[in-house]
């Protein structure tokens, strides 16, 4: 393996992993589908450690989560014997499934928790300074938000 590190994928790694970081995954998320995706051929856990300068522990915590979403996908075993990854190049599905496996998920569970407090008394909820129209409102932004989600995932 050539240990010669060029500024420039460093520098873009970087961003990479800041890019992804924002969407609420992990920088360093980022920066192992970045060198699985631009990689010749396809890497193991060692490969990453010493692009990357993380621990075992990091790399195989980061390749599960990765997997979880099929951000990544195994590619097969190395003459070593060790598990190879390759990055997913559709793009789409990706997407697709972390927004279902995600988002999605967070949105069922906002929805469940406003009918939760839709059950609670008027005069409780004015006790505690909460005015029902802007209940209201928040129910309209609640369906707003998960029709845009929908609406999303229907495009991709």
């Amino acid at each position: 393996m050539k240990n010669k590190k060029s500024p420039e994928i460093d520098n873009l790694c970087e961003l990479v992993g800041e890019f992804i970081q924002y969407w609420g995954f992990k920088n360093i998320h980022g920066k192992i589908w970045f060198h699985l995706f631009l990689s010749q051929t396809p890497l193991d856990a060692k490969n990453l450690m010493e692009k990357l300068s993380i621990s075992k522990a990091l790399v195989s915590i980061s390749i599960r989560d990765l997997l979880i979403y099929d951000v990544i996908l195994e590619h097969g075993l190395s003459p070593d014997g060790t598990r190879t990854y390759v990055a997913n190049s559709d793009v789409k599905a990706v997407v697709e499934r972390v927004l279902r496996g995600r988002e999605k998920v967070m949105m069922a569970k906002i929805k469940g928790s406003f009918q939760n407090l839709k059950q609670v008394s008027s005069v409780e909820l004015s006790e505690q300074d909460i005015q029902s129209k802007r209940l209201k409102e928040l129910e309209k932004l609640i369906g707003k938000g998960d029709k845009m989600l929908n609406t999303v995932m229907a495009i991709i």
